[in-house]
């Protein structure tokens, strides 16, 4: 027999289908007879899954029920004390909005009634519900079922157990919040018993009370039952024809849906059979458990079989029963037989289809198997006739691309998976060396290409490597080929240095053509002008250039770098948002090979912070840090220029020296943060009252220069000097203190003052100091005069510091008498000053300097102690107490120490403190009030006595009399001696002793020379004299002698 390929493909495509068709009929077999085998096992089975599942379901539902009812008798107390809570929050919600209503418009016992009467009829429960009120002390207040009891004590109710009912109501709202709950056992409404009752309070503090209400728990209870009663009987009891019945534990039948005639009937009551069997399932609800029993229907014409499930309620006492029908049962058990025969039929005719169908198939998929295989024979023989054609083109291709490798210039080799190089062209057989450090690659995936470093010294190069996998017939093999990269790699360092230092560089640069176009910029250049690099390219770069040069400039800079090739200086340009800025600039000229310009080259820098600090220091040189004023350096070089110009314009020059009047007190009293204030809001105002070509400098401390170039004529500078005072004598609001300062001025001219900035400033400083000396507040021109006053006051400056170390002061002691001039009422102690070449000096020559150079200070703290140390001899050496009175200055009294001074004082000669008077002036009081009336505050309460000096002559105001409160008020002199003939004086007089009488202070008369003074001052009322009528002033001895000699009126602590 001859095989062909036709023949041997219908042979194999009837082996295949025997082969499939075998196989189809065995399972086909298998899976009928399965059928059969799962039809017999479920035909048993059925009937008893049936009852099982009707027990299930049965169970089931009894326990869902049991969960049920359980959950509803939890839920009692929670029930019941929300509705509580509810109830009795409305309730006083409602007394609370009575209370606010009334309670403005009538008596508490009126409000107390509205609400009483207001909670009595609510109700709710079902009308079980009331609210009562009771007193924190027990007494009741409302009680709707004993109204009787209302405004009886309740504290001594107790229940059947014992408990004291109201005790636990007001422990209930003893507590933060106010509310609580009270359980107790009282009456139940129309029974005899008491019964578990909840009460919930809230305390109301309008009235002390608290108001709350209760409920039987035994009332929540019925509810919820029948609410679970009434949800069971809406539930279904199982499958169809089932029944349910609940009894309770007293065997009254609480549900029975199917029955409903015996609801609320005790079974015990049924006929005998059904007693029976409603006896049973009860006792089998104990434990739990089924049972089946036959009943006849309502009619009594036939009986049906149940089966039950019987199981007790926790809680409440019940017992649930739950029964199906057993043909009920069986029905099911059928109608699954059936169910069960019709699948068996479905599963062996889906098993014979997928049988025949399974067999067709397979048959059309050998067919096409078969041809498949035959085409692919077919293929196979084509395309090994064309492999052969391939071979032979391919080992033609494979000479020629030996040859061009062999003769590569690049270095190529093969390597195989177990190291050895198997193939190396022409140029790498020439350095066998280089062979491995092909393949000495840092690794990756391939294809991969790395560079590598050969040789050493002057024969190094770099070599770029690519390596290529090949996996032919089972070896994996690597291709590496190399080239010498070496001049390149050079050519990339130096381009990449290039353009590091390009881009990096601090420095802006520019490179434009030989038109000046910007052909690139670095990223300096964007920082400094704020144009991007992009923005400029192609524009001309004189597009930097600001309007702060002339044309002649970049004309000369042009020619500059044609004829040197190189430009550097410093430019202003604009930004890109127009700002101007400085900027130091290098341009550099570049030429091709024909000596033509090709490029320009411009690296500049931004000189702007070098600028603002250059100015930034030349400014803290030349102005006060303080004011921001021009200091004595700048005011001294402006002056040299104001002169110049006045010389050379033949014009007059003036100089102002101005200086605070009195600022060391401000200082000293409200701190040099407060003085420092004070002098900027000095400084400007100077700045506001002079003209636009003047300039106002601050020269140290409280001093300020003023200078007034190109005036006409003196009066222009009187002019200015006057707008400075006006201004100066507005208050300034320094923090919470509003200060009135005044100034001096002094006025310097050039020329007929002087030519040179010393000069000037000497002589206007002479010229200020004698505006001081003569009331301050006030400006001076300068005079020749005044030379020799600035050196008499030196000269008495500088005697006075000597007097008060060489002890050449002392004090005296003026006599102080009653007005009849019969008693010693004290003295008043007094300083002179011996000098041994000029004798006597009074105080009005040196008290002056001394307060202007502030040596008043340690001069009034001498005086201070003398005069205790004086008094207190006088004491302890047994003459009869008396005050002695010192004057205080102003300078002593603003100083924060002056208390201690005065306590020192007083201790260190043991002297008590109603011993001593401080006389103070008005003004003295009046330098800062404030800080006066703290200061004599504290010093009264020592016990020293206070005396305003001079009264009369400065602000006289009652309502600083009445602050200060002085023990006495001194007469001034100048009222008093030109009395009695002088009726303004006599007036002025009289109405100040009329004054201190009704504010119960002393009044002494100062200056009293003859008897007509004193009789007269004696008619008005005033109480005490001082005058060489009755005593000068006296030395320690003859003060002593007079103390000796009167017996003064013993004084009573102040």
């Amino acid at each position: 027999m001859e095989w062909n390929p036709a023949r041997l493909s219908r042979l194999q495509l009837s082996g295949t289908l025997a082969i499939v068709f075998a196989l189809a009929l065995t399972l086909a077999s298998y899976f009928l007879m399965m059928s059969w085998r799962d039809f017999q096992s479920g035909r048993q089975n059925i009937e008893q899954e049936a009852t099982a599942r009707a027990r299930d379901g049965l169970q089931a539902y009894a326990d869902h029920a049991a969960l049920l009812l359980s959950a509803l008798r939890e839920r009692t107390n929670d029930t019941m004390r929300h509705q509580l809570r509810e109830q009795v929050d409305q309730a006083w919600s409602l007394a609370d909005a009575i209370w606010r209503r009334e309670h403005a418009r009538q008596s508490p016992r009126q409000v107390q009634q509205l609400i009483v009467e207001a909670l009595r009829p609510l109700r709710y429960f079902d009308g079980r519900g009331y609210f009562f009120i009771d007193t924190l002390n027990g007494r009741c207040v409302l009680l709707p079922t004993a109204p009787e009891r209302e405004g009886q004590s309740l504290l001594d109710n107790r229940d059947d157990r014992g408990r004291r009912i109201m005790r636990g109501l007001l422990d209930s709202v003893d507590n933060a919040a106010g509310r609580g709950f009270s359980a107790y056992r009282w009456y139940l409404p129309g029974a005899g018993r008491m019964d578990d009752k909840i009460t919930y309070a809230r305390r109301f503090p309008r009235y002390n009370w608290l108001i709350g209400s209760g409920e039987y728990i035994s009332n929540v209870e019925a509810a919820l039952q029948q609410q679970g009663l009434d949800t069971l009987a809406r539930m279904r009891a199982g499958q169809a024809g089932g029944e349910l019945m609940i009894v309770d534990g007293g065997g009254i039948i609480r549900l029975y849906p199917t029955r409903p005639a015996l609801v609320g009937k005790p079974y015990l009551k049924l006929p005998a059979a059904e007693r029976a069997r409603v006896e049973q399932l009860v006792q089998l609800g104990k434990h739990g458990g089924f049972v089946e029993y036959s009943q006849q229907d309502d009619a009594g014409l036939a009986s049906d079989s149940y089966l039950a499930y019987s199981r007790q309620l926790p809680g409440w006492d019940w017992t649930l029963v739950t029964s199906v029908k057993v043909q009920t049962i069986r029905d099911d058990s059928l109608r699954a037989a059936q169910r069960l025969k019709g699948r068996l039929a479905e599963r062996i005719l889906a098993t014979l289809g997928m049988t025949l169908v399974a067999m067709l198939f397979a048959g059309l998929l050998c067919w096409y198997f078969v041809r498949w295989v035959g085409a692919l024979v077919r293929r196979y023989q084509q395309d090994l006739a064309q492999s052969h054609l391939s071979l032979k083109e391919q080992a033609r291709e494979l000479k020629l691309s030996h040859f061009m490798i062999d003769n590569a210039t690049e270095l190529v080799a093969l390597r195989n998976s177990r190291g050895e190089v198997v193939y190396c062209n022409q140029a790498l057989r020439q350095a066998p060396q280089l062979a491995d450090a092909l393949f000495r690659h840092p690794g990756g995936g391939y294809p991969l290409t790395f560079e590598t470093m050969e040789g050493a010294g002057e024969s190094e190069r770099c070599l770029e490597v690519t390596i290529n996998q090949l996996n032919y017939q089972g070896d994996a093999y690597l291709c590496a080929t190399a080239r010498d990269i070496s001049g390149r790699r050079q050519a990339e360092r130096q381009l990449r240095l290039a353009a590091q230092v390009f881009e990096s560089s601090n420095e802006a640069i520019l490179i434009s053509d030989p038109d000046n176009r910007i052909l690139t910029a670095n990223r300096a250049f964007g920082h400094i002008t704020g144009y991007g690099e992009a923005e400029v390219r192609g524009l001309k770069a004189s597009m930097l250039f600001s309007d702060r040069h002339e044309p002649a400039f970049f004309q000369q800079m042009w020619q500059t770098l044609q004829q040197r090739g190189q430009w550097s200086g410093e430019i202003w340009n604009r930004r890109k948002s127009g700002e101007h800025f400085p900027c130091w600039v290098n341009i550099s000229v570049l030429l091709d090979a024909q000596g033509e310009i090709s490029h320009f080259v411009a690296l500049f820098t931004d000189i702007s912070e070098r600028k603002e600090q250059e100015a930034r220091v030349q400014h803290m040189a030349e102005y006060d840090a303080l004011t921001d004023l021009p200091n004595r350096v700048l005011v001294n070089d402006r002056l040299h220029q104001a002169i110049r110009q006045a010389e050379l314009q033949h014009n007059q020059l003036a100089v102002l020296f101005v200086d605070l009047d009195h600022f060391k007190n401000i200082n000293d009293t409200l701190g040099h943060c407060a003085g420092d204030e004070l002098l900027k809001e000095v400084a400007r105002r100077l700045a506001g009252a002079v003209r636009g070509l003047d300039t106002v400098g601050r020269t140290g401390g409280d001093e300020f220069v003023l200078i007034l170039p190109s005036i006409n004529q003196p009066g222009e500078a009187a002019q200015i000097a006057e707008r400075i005072l006006r201004t100066i004598q507005q208050p300034f609001q320094i923090g919470e203190h509003s200060l009135v300062v005044g100034c001096s001025i002094g006025i310097s001219l050039m020329p007929d003052d002087g030519s040179d900035i010393q000069t000037l400033l000497m002589n206007a400083d002479l010229a200020m100091y004698h505006a001081k000396a003569h009331g301050r507040n006030t400006f001076r021109f300068y005079t020749r005069e005044m030379n020799t006053q600035v050196a008499e006051r030196l000269l008495m400056e500088n005697r006075l510091r000597r007097a008060m170390e060489q002890e050449q002061l002392y004090l005296v002691y003026q006599p102080q008498y009653d007005m009849a001039g019969q008693r010693l009422l004290g003295c008043e102690a007094l300083l002179r000053w011996r000098d041994p070449d000029e004798g006597l000096i009074m105080p009005g020559r040196f008290i002056p300097v001394a307060e202007d150079t502030g040596l008043i200070v340690p001069l009034g703290r001498w005086v201070l102690d003398q005069a205790c140390r004086q008094a207190s001899l006088w004491l302890h050496a047994g003459l009869a107490p008396m005050r002695v009175a010192v004057n205080v200055s102003a300078h002593q009294l603003m100083r924060h120490d002056f208390i201690d001074d005065v306590r020192e004082a007083l201790q260190r000669h043991a002297l008590p403190g109603h011993c001593l008077e401080l006389e103070v002036t008005e003004s003295t009081l009046m330098a800062d009030a404030d800080l006066a009336s703290r200061q004599l505050a504290v010093i009264k309460a020592m016990g020293v006595r206070l005396a305003i000096d001079d009264f009369g002559t400065g602000y006289s105001s009652l309502a600083y009399l009445k602050r200060f409160a002085p023990d006495v008020v001194k007469i001034d002199r100048s009222f008093i001696s030109d009395l009695p003939g002088d009726e303004e004086n006599a007036a002025i007089v009289s109405a100040i002793v009329n004054l201190a009488r009704a504010l119960s202070m002393e009044t002494l008369a100062e200056g009293v020379e003859n008897e007509n003074q004193q009789r007269f001052l004696q008619t008005l009322g005033c109480e005490a004299m001082q005058g060489y009528l009755l005593g000068s002033p006296l030395a320690e001895e003859m003060m002593t002698r007079r103390l000796e000699q009167q017996q003064p009126r013993p004084m009573q602590p102040a």
